[in-house]
């Protein structure tokens, strides 16, 4: 079966390249292909219609989408489960005050990197509308390294490995972490998500994925020299980049795939107190637990699933 799995920017979704590469869908029956649609607001529109049944979402637009009643639900965590996004500056910004005036870059006006970068701002004393530029990059985001080294932009909230990418290239430096305490440090990032009438047409479907994604997480995961050299050579970038960016992320990993409660919450308090949404949803109006808790009953006490 042929399937097409969303991603929202061109450098997600590697772990699940590898795998589809080892055969780990093929086992499944399912012929995947991955295909990106630029920014959060714009893949939630696709999962809506359900012109791609199934793939990967920031949890803010995720949110947002869901309270506007679009057509999908949560299923499952994404491998990167924490906020693993950083607020990049050119080399040159030494103060807070420096960026007023400057543009700032987000994926897409109301994707993840949107309001990350709203709060950011707020919490430094800027004012988001009035103090600077936030532009929505869409399918320029490939070229985010090059536009801070033309000036084009001077801050941005970008993740890996786009972050130790620029780095290398010297286009910018690391402002704030977004999973530090300070910010979102235990909220759920990505997620993945399936249409509703595709979840309940064909659930057996949706294991069979959700089972080769967890197989190609833990294989990344267990193989990381394999995963460097594979983004490496699949990106055009250097090893050392590659590294860098596995060995920054590693710890805001998740291999299984399963959700926290607690960190889902946290995710709706922050689209909250931004003004992105009117009124805190219940978990349960945003996922549907039953495909973890199916690949995860347990045996044993080590299946059972942390809700």
């Amino acid at each position: 079966m042929r399937l097409i799995y969303g991603i929202p920017t061109d450098k997600e979704a590697v772990q699940i390249r590898l795998g589809v590469s080892k055969g780990f869908f093929e086992e499944e029956g399912i012929n995947l292909e991955l295909k990106v649609i630029f920014g959060g607001p714009e893949i939630a529109r696709a999962y809506d219609d359900g012109s791609i049944v199934i793939g990967e979402i920031g949890s803010p637009p995720a949110i947002v989408a869901l309270q506007k009643k679009y057509r999908f639900k949560i299923v499952a965590s994404s491998i990167r489960q924490r906020a693993l996004q950083y607020f990049v500056t050119n080399p040159g910004i030494n103060s807070w005050d420096q960026l007023r005036g400057k543009t700032m870059a987000t994926l897409s006006i109301g994707s993840c990197s949107y309001w990350f970068m709203r709060q950011v701002l707020l919490s430094r004393g800027l004012n988001p509308d009035r103090d600077v530029k936030i532009i929505g990059l869409g399918k320029d985001y490939p070229k985010v390294v090059n536009m801070f080294l033309s000036k084009k932009i001077t801050g941005a909230i970008l993740s890996e490995p786009n972050v130790s990418i620029g780095e290398a290239a010297g286009a910018f430096v690391i402002k704030e972490k977004l999973a530090s305490a300070e910010f979102s440090p235990l909220m759920q990032w990505s997620v993945i998500v399936a249409n509703n009438k595709f979840s309940s047409s064909s659930p057996d479907v949706v294991l069979a994925i959700l089972r080769g994604i967890f197989r190609s997480y833990q294989y990344c995961i267990n193989n990381p020299e394999e995963f460097v050299e594979y983004s490496a050579d699949y990106l055009g970038v250097c090893r050392h980049a590659i590294s860098n960016a596995v060995e920054r992320e590693k710890s805001g990993l998740c291999s299984n795939g399963i959700l926290s409660k607690a960190a889902l919450q946290e995710a709706i308090n922050l689209q909250y107190r931004l003004g992105a949404i009117k009124y805190k949803p219940k978990i349960d109006e945003l996922v549907d637990f039953s495909y973890l808790e199916t690949l995860y009953r347990p045996n044993d006490a080590k299946g059972k699933l942390t809700l």
